[in-house]
């Protein structure tokens, strides 16, 4: 094998290496910087890789990295080219293919862009629900459930809880207040779906059976060291059943939108192709 010649260029004279970073004073006589058998690498390579407002030390260190690995990368495909079969180096079809592709793609991007209708309606996405409730089966409890925080030696804790029972809204709207001034959790009023899972890291329930608990405890207390917890589940649906729509109203608007595009790119081709048949634009030939 002959002799690897590499040579790096030390960067004196008319290229500058200063506290805005590398470049060269006159960049219509660009330099060599390193050369690997016959290939060059050159100032103006490397100079969109070295970042505005460096300093001189790091402008080295990251000109000599890249240096470096273009090294290292020039005498691996130096290696690989003279090691494969020609056969084994024609990309060309590969190449072909990989840019019909992207420019395919960046043509049904813009028609996209331009003709698709994004406005999703509720009635559509409530019609979808309907007529596939049963492809959105639930893989954990859900609950909706109101609860606040208590001080466990709170002094006005028994008042507390009696507004927390009575639940009309002048007592949630008092008790709501409560908790804001003393800085103490609570969630209610906003009726929404939740994760059995994520809602025991804001209240301490514990249970060995979720599915149990959710049926025999609607309204309860639960303490730990520090708190009362007052809560109220309004409601639960259980792991395997329909998950609610209001839980999948943005999984059903993409799952509408991908059909449109679909249809619609679909629709293009056809008309593309029909065309093209009026227009005599291509021809098939048969085997004789």
């Amino acid at each position: 094998m002959p002799l690897i010649r590499i040579v790096l260029v030390i960067i004196t004279g008319t290229s500058l290496i200063t506290g805005c970073g590398w470049w060269s004073a006159n960049q219509e006589n660009d330099r060599a910087l390193a050369k690997v058998h016959d290939k060059y690498l050159y100032e103006r390579d490397i100079l969109p890789f070295i970042q505005s407002g460096l300093s001189s030390e790091d402008s080295l260190k990251t000109a000599t990295t890249y240096i470096n690995s273009w090294i290292r990368q020039q005498l691996l495909l130096h290696e690989a080219e003279s090691a494969l079969p020609a056969n084994q180096k024609d990309f060309s079809k590969q190449l072909e293919n990989y840019r019909n592709s992207l420019v395919i793609y960046e043509y049904e991007s813009r028609l996209l862009s331009e003709k698709l209708d994004t406005q999703v309606t509720r009635q559509e996405i409530e019609t979808y629900y309907q007529a596939n409730s049963s492809d959105f089966e639930l893989r954990e409890n859900i609950l909706k459930a109101d609860y606040m925080q208590v001080e466990y030696d709170s002094p006005e804790l028994r008042k507390l809880r009696s507004q927390w029972r009575s639940g009309d809204p002048t007592s949630r709207a008092a008790l709501r207040q409560y908790c804001i001034r003393n800085g103490l959790n609570y969630s209610f009023g906003k009726d929404e779906w939740r994760y059995f899972n994520d809602f025991i890291n804001e209240v301490p329930v514990r249970t060995y059976n979720q599915e149990e608990f959710l049926k025999y405890n609607r309204n309860f207390e639960i303490r730990d060291s520090l708190y009362v917890y007052f809560v109220e589940i309004k409601d639960f649906r259980i792991r395997e059943s329909s998950s609610p729509m209001s839980m999948q109203e943005n999984n059903i608007r993409n799952i509408i939108l991908n059909r449109r595009k679909l249809e619609l790119l679909q629709k293009v081709q056809e008309d593309i192709y029909e065309t093209a048949i009026k227009n005599n634009s291509f021809e098939i030939y048969q085997e004789n």
